[in-house]
């Protein structure tokens, strides 16, 4: 009899301690109902109490998902995942309406809990910068006229055109054999990027780049909201956040801290050059700061070679605007065999065909989260203050009501018209051998930068030799 007393007890009291440990978050999320009663939210699937709508999501899907969900409930929807309020446009005009009519309400940035445990994250990254305070604009101001101004470009074409030759070499040795194309394309662009930013090749075209990839994703991995950010009241049990703390110390010190130092030895000999690197050291900047900014230039590299994956994938797939666009660049080089970057610009069927491969494949799906700083309304609809707001720039691409056949790689729909990928034209908003292309796989997965599922590995067929001057 006391036994059976005793298991009552200690049942009783496991029961008393989850309900304690339970109410807060109950009443928490009763009253964050309770206040979007009142509001015209936009229209969006029923949230669950506590979880919002995380069932409602794939997470290998995510773009997809939301793209659908916006067929059903209209091109603005909203969502609940844990407490956070999500507002997810999926049109030109609902796009227009956040990046550009309400771009001041909508400005805030979503502050991670992994930016509390790496030094210096929050001072020190200019797209997850806590926010746009002088110390960003000095960032985005110094990594601009340093890197993409026009000086800073022309200065450094002669080394881009030097890898690419580098790596047109490389592949004129390849006919006839497998390659992972876009493992080449990545270490191509990795080196031109530290030689922009510190004068240094860091992988070699034959090297694996397996690992500094997975560097680069996990990089990637980390600006993504984890369960302690959905979930601010369990966050004392994010116990993986100074596991990735650490792992992030020390893959950067094995890529950037030998370097950084070297620099600053000769900086204090007076024998440094004058590259981005330097400029960084000459304004203070601590190792930290330097490998924070450094990894998320870094993490580009990546987007950019996954684009051109992508592109090739397309082309591969459909081999009348294969021909189309090797007529074109024949023509433009004719006999030389020659062809300098600022013939680029002045081919039209290629800046058509990166145009329409970044409509279907945008390098990051959702773009740079905002949140709301302060409470406003975008096409009649409360967003309240703190909302979390992204722009689908997958599913605007793939929109039937703005886009004619949508799902069809055609580059002829850019020709003779005036759509740029600066952000001014909302419905445009990015930043084959071996096998029968009809059989190409072209399924993607959802992540930053959005991939293939499978990598495009090609057999290359050696043509006429083309020199980049």
């Amino acid at each position: 009899m006391d036994t059976i007393a005793l298991e009552v007890t200690n049942s009783n009291q496991y029961l008393l301690y989850a309900t304690l440990f339970m109410m807060p978050i109950l009443l928490h999320a009763f009253s964050r109902c309770k206040a979007n009663n009142s509001l015209h939210l936009p229209p969006g699937p029923r949230a669950w109490p506590i979880i919002g709508n995380i069932l409602d999501l794939d997470g290998e899907k995510t773009h997809t998902c939301l793209a659908n969900l916006a067929e059903i409930y209209g091109p603005l929807i909203s969502l609940r995942l844990g407490s956070k309020l999500i507002a997810v446009a999926s049109s030109p005009a609902t796009a227009r309406e956040i990046l550009k009519t309400h771009d001041q309400a909508l400005s805030g940035r979503l502050t991670l809990r992994i930016s509390n445990v790496i030094p210096g994250v929050k001072s020190s990254m200019i797209v997850l910068s806590a926010e746009c305070n002088q110390r960003w604009r000095f960032l985005r101001s110094t990594a601009r006229t340093e890197l993409f101004s026009c000086r800073a470009l022309e200065s450094h074409s002669k080394l881009r055109a030097e890898k690419v030759q580098n790596m047109l070499d490389f592949l004129g040795l390849k006919g006839g054999v497998v390659v992972a194309i876009v493992d080449v394309l990545y270490a191509t662009i990795v080196n031109i990027l530290t030689n922009t930013m510190m004068s240094k090749d860091i992988i070699n075209l034959k090297d694996n780049v397996g690992e500094l990839r997975k560097f680069s994703r996990s990089l990637v991995e980390l600006a993504v909201p984890s369960m302690a950010d959905i979930f601010p009241l369990v966050g004392a049990l994010d116990f993986q956040a100074k596991r990735k703390a650490r792992d992030y110390k020390e893959r950067n010190e094995a890529l950037w801290a030998d370097t950084v130092s070297e620099r600053r030895g000769k900086q204090d000999c007076g024998t440094s050059g004058a590259d981005f690197l330097d400029v960084l050291i000459q304004q203070s900047f601590d190792d930290c700061e330097i490998f924070n900014l450094f990894n998320e230039l870094f993490v580009t590299s990546d987007s950019v070679s996954t684009t051109l994956g992508w592109a090739m994938s397309e082309l591969t797939k459909n081999q009348n605007a294969m021909l189309k666009l090797r007529d074109e660049i024949t023509n433009a080089i004719g006999g030389t065999g020659l062809l300098s970057e600022s013939q680029l610009a002045k081919l039209p069927y290629l800046q058509a065909c990166i145009k329409e491969t970044l409509r279907l494949h945008p390098p990051s799906p959702f773009l740079v989260p905002h949140c709301a700083v302060q409470s406003c309304k975008v096409m009649d609809y409360d967003i309240p203050k703190n909302s979390l707001v992204v722009v689908n720039a997958y599913a605007i691409g793939r929109d039937h009501k703005t886009w004619e056949d949508p799902l069809s790689f055609k580059p002829e729909r850019f020709l003779g018209k005036n759509l740029d990928l600066k952000g001014t034209h909302y419905e445009l908003l990015p930043f084959g051998a071996g096998m029968d292309p009809e059989t190409l796989d072209m399924s993607d997965e959802f992540r930053v930068p959005m991939r293939r599922a499978s990598p495009l590995l090609l057999i290359l067929e050696k043509r006429n030799h083309l020199r980049i001057v």
